[in-house]
């Protein structure tokens, strides 16, 4: 569950944390063992017992599955270490870099004795850095040239490497703070404004507690947005002129049914989804509860021929529902745009936009829940006459050595591979080589890893008409 923190809370913490950080390094604290010299904490002591804790307060979450990471790789001509970089939890995206220095490190002053203005004379040392000018004729003094070096590489490696701009950076001693409000005009394009950046020294902390809640902040920076809305609360978070555009999309849920002692089958409901994109890359997920539809053949009475018609044509009344009453509160005419317009969930091991987003990211105890952006269309499975093939059945392609597995799936299997159509039915495929070539390309393995691709929505994605060599089936 999502809980944000708030400004409030963050000023009463933020002060008892410089209280008790300074209780710990006062003259008369107890020393680390006995006989231990005192002196200034260095750079891993305020990392661990004060900026940990700080980037807690602000609301980012460290450790596994957190959203600021410590010692984040960033690879060049040398692999860098970023001391710590917070990212939006939907798109992974960098959103706060935070450089660590030890305690006892001077602030900044200039290279001539003489009166300054830090965020000036900041500016002045970044321009000197900016065309290419060396350290010993930098205006700042001691080890200042080095931080604006290390600092703007980063902002520029991320830039340079990787298309991501970066919202904010931070150097910080933990008895100084320096923020840097726009990072790329700072250190990559346009001219360095010192009103851009905020400088806070130790003393001030709690005066200006509420200053840096809402420059450093995950609420200011990255807010999250919950796994989804409901359409009467989405003016909470998007207004009509923020609509960027919309997806079609379904609510997978993928359960186990059926007694133990005889096994279980998979039983695969689908509900209708909305994905709307908004300014930022932001993703909010538009659910409402509906009439659940199974995901399974109808036979025709009269042909006795499987179909999924009825269950596709479900989800496209139910989509359709959901489109119009979300365009309603927004008052806007949503066109749901083709899925090659969507940037992608947060990315999978994969070498493509993730068009799958799991419930488990929101609640781990939901496994088996996802939430699939299907563009203009409307489900992931499709009918049709061109879906004829003989390599639904194991037997064709054991004839040609091609079969998948040491026999064909006569049973709906749970476990991997996962398999909701079995032999011989129009959703499912037998053959060896598409099923070894699809493995890095799929996006719904989770559900079916043996769905013939010409019956999935993302065919023509997965399986672009220059692809070599072509699919065995001819497409």
């Amino acid at each position: 569950m999502i809980r944000e923190v708030t400004e409030a809370e963050f000023i009463e913490r933020f002060a008892s944390l410089i209280d008790r950080f300074d209780a710990s390094i006062a003259a008369d604290a107890r020393p680390e063992f006995a006989g231990a010299e005192p002196g200034d904490p260095h750079e891993h002591t305020t990392r661990v017992h004060f900026l940990d804790e700080l980037v807690e307060l602000l609301g980012w979450s460290l450790g596994l599955g957190g959203d600021m990471a410590e010692e984040a790789r960033l690879k060049g001509e040398t692999t860098t270490f970023m001391d710590y970089l917070g990212v939006e939890a939907t798109s992974n995206v960098p959103a706060l870099l935070i450089e660590a220095k030890a305690w006892d490190k001077s602030f900044l002053q200039p290279r001539k004795k003489e009166a300054f203005e830090a965020p000036a004379l900041l500016g002045e040392g970044i321009n000197h850095w900016r065309t290419g000018g060396e350290a010993k004729n930098s205006p700042v003094a001691g080890q200042w040239h080095a931080y604006i070096d290390q600092v703007g590489g980063y902002v520029k490696g991320l830039k340079d490497r990787h298309g991501l701009t970066l919202p904010r950076a931070m150097i910080t001693s933990g008895q100084w703070i320096v923020v840097f409000v726009d990072p790329m005009q700072a250190f990559v394009e346009g001219t360095v404004v010192d009103t851009k950046i905020k400088i806070f020294h130790k003393q001030n902390f709690k005066a200006q507690a509420s200053e840096l809640f809402w420059l450093i902040s995950k609420k200011a920076l990255a807010a999250e947005t919950p796994f989804s809305v409901r359409p009467t609360q989405i003016l909470n978070y998007l207004t009509k002129d923020s609509v960027v555009a919309c997806f079609h999309a379904v609510h997978v849920s993928y359960e186990a049914s059926g007694s133990p002692v005889f096994g279980r089958k998979p039983r695969v409901l689908v509900y209708p989804a909305l994905v709307l994109r908004g300014a930022d890359n932001m993703l909010l997920t538009v659910l409402e509860e509906s009439e659940e539809s199974l995901l399974a053949y109808t036979k025709d009475e009269i042909t006795d021929e499987l179909s999924l018609g009825p269950h596709v044509d479900d989800l496209a009344a139910g989509a359709a529902a959901l489109l119009a009453r979300t365009g309603e509160q927004l008052d806007l005419a949503l066109r749901p745009a083709p899925t090659v317009d969507f940037p992608g969930f947060l990315r999978e091991p994969m070498h493509k936009q993730a068009v799958t987003r799991p419930l488990a990211r929101s609640n781990p105890r939901e496994p088996d829940n996802w939430i699939i952006v299907t563009g203009q269309a409307t489900h992931f499975v499709k009918t049709g006459p061109d879906m004829d093939c003989s390599f639904h059945k194991w037997s064709v392609c054991n004839i040609v050595r091609l079969a998948a597995g040491s026999s064909a799936i006569s049973m709906p299997v749970l476990s991997a591979p996962r398999v909701l159509f079995i032999d011989e039915t129009p959703h499912h495929c037998a053959h060896l080589d598409v099923i070894d070539r699809r493995e890095s390309r799929c996006q719904i393995h989770m559900i079916d890893a043996r769905l013939c691709c010409r019956g999935c929505t993302f065919a023509s994605d997965c399986w672009p008409g220059n692809t070599r060599p072509p699919l065995p089936c001819g497409t």
